[in-house]
């Protein structure tokens, strides 16, 4: 994937998929234990009971994370990247051990900033789609600067 020059180079609706992940259930522990430590991400025997999951389920947080690393690490936004200041998540399904995600960002909105003409701000739309059923487990509404 070729790194943006500019934000100048995007359009509205333009999207990028930037490949697939799964977390293992010895990651998703990991993760877990470190920074979320409930039961039904920590502990494969009690998850069993958890009523909203029956089983092991990945972290939000380590689902979001696992997005990004894909998102940032493609490099595509290396060279034009100044931060973001927001970021509005849902996780509208669970993620299990092993089970791949797909993860795309659609380019929601652009404007260029009237107040530092250098830089603009871009909406996007990042999703992690599980590949075997083609259920959304995240979608990620955040704003970037990125520079013209």
């Amino acid at each position: 994937m070729q790194p943006l020059r500019s934000f100048d180079e995007l359009s509205l609706g333009q999207r990028f998929a930037f490949g697939q992940f799964a977390l293992t259930e010895a990651e998703i522990i990991a993760y877990a234990e470190k920074f979320d430590p409930q039961p039904f991400h920590t502990d494969p025997v009690a998850a069993k009971s958890a009523p909203l999951f029956g089983g092991l389920v990945a972290s939000g947080l380590h689902t979001m994370g696992a997005c990004f690393g894909l998102i940032l690490g493609s490099g595509i936004f290396r060279e034009v990247s100044l931060g973001g200041s927001e970021i509005t998540t849902k996780w509208p399904a669970p993620l299990r051990p092993g089970e791949a995600v797909a993860v795309e960002s659609i380019v929601a909105s652009l404007k260029p900033s009237r107040s530092r003409p250098e830089l603009g701000v871009a909406v996007f739309r990042h999703i992690g789609t599980r590949i075997a059923d083609d259920m959304m487990v995240i979608e990620m509404t955040a704003t970037h600067f990125f520079k013209r």
